[in-house]
């Protein structure tokens, strides 16, 4: 597995130019990593994110510009969101496949909720949880944060609370700011603690921390059986589609 990224690496930024993207680009340079941002319109991703940014054109729905954008990397960082089943589900396969058994560091961006799954919002929830299997069977070091509602923390809540097991109904609108997300999955790719880990993400009173491995040490490691969470109580993997079912099987092969 890839060791925790050092200043210099490369990473790559899939949705850079998004809500989440545009808070983890400036804090993959505030530490000293080279940033690679796919993105589909050029032109609008130059006035939004920051200068020394290289821009990838590309699109993790279709695949186009995915071998280019990839190539040289040394970690993902996926923010990206969109239809549920082209582009939560099929856009990490797009992505999976364009790597062709490379493992840089990898963290993806899902939701609470998302080992259970449900038909809300269009079954979002069921095709981030099996994109997270995915990655899981993948064999890359990797870290899956799954945040509360983006913003809705309360004034003076700037420290994280890290659960596992997936508890809180998708309705409860327990918030957490969008740069506490990007803290979190910036600094997971620079921790080896964090590598193996599914957690959830919300915000609390306090302030937030210094240590990161010390963030990352206490969780429990997923289920490399199951393809889990480590807490996980959710939908089991028999239970996927028979097509989740081959992509696992296909990219476990790797």
């Amino acid at each position: 597995m890839t060791s925790a990224l050092q200043p210099g690496a490369t990473v790559l930024a899939i949705g850079a130019a998004g809500s989440i993207g545009r808070h983890v680009v400036p804090a993959l340079l505030d530490e000293r990593l080279a940033v690679r941002a796919l993105v589909r319109d050029e032109s609008r991703a130059r006035r939004v994110l920051p200068a020394g940014v290289e821009l990838a054109v590309g699109d993790i729905e279709t695949g186009a510009g995915l071998d280019a954008a990839l190539d040289g990397v040394d970690g993902i960082v996926l923010t990206h969101g969109g239809a549920p089943r082209p582009v939560d589900y099929q856009g990490v396969v797009n992505v999976l496949d364009a790597l062709a058994g490379r493992r840089p560091r990898i963290a993806l961006m899902t939701s609470m909720s998302t080992s259970k799954g449900g038909s809300e919002y269009g079954g979002v929830l069921d095709w981030k949880r099996r994109s997270e299997r995915l990655v899981r069977a993948y064999g890359a070091a990797y870290t899956i944060v799954r945040p509360g509602w983006f913003d809705y923390q309360a004034a003076g809540e700037r420290a994280l609370l890290i659960e596992q097991g997936d508890t809180s109904p998708v309705d409860s609108h327990r918030g957490v700011a969008r740069s506490q997300i990007a803290a979190v999955l910036v600094h997971a790719l620079l921790s080896e603690a964090a590598a193996g880990v599914t957690l959830e993400l919300f915000a609390q009173e306090g302030e937030m921390p210094t240590g990161w491995d010390g963030v990352f040490a206490p969780l429990r490691r997923d289920d490399a059986v199951a393809l889990a969470g480590g807490q996980d109580a959710g939908v089991a993997l028999a239970d996927e589609p028979a097509e989740v079912l081959a992509d696992i099987e296909r990219f476990g092969a790797r």
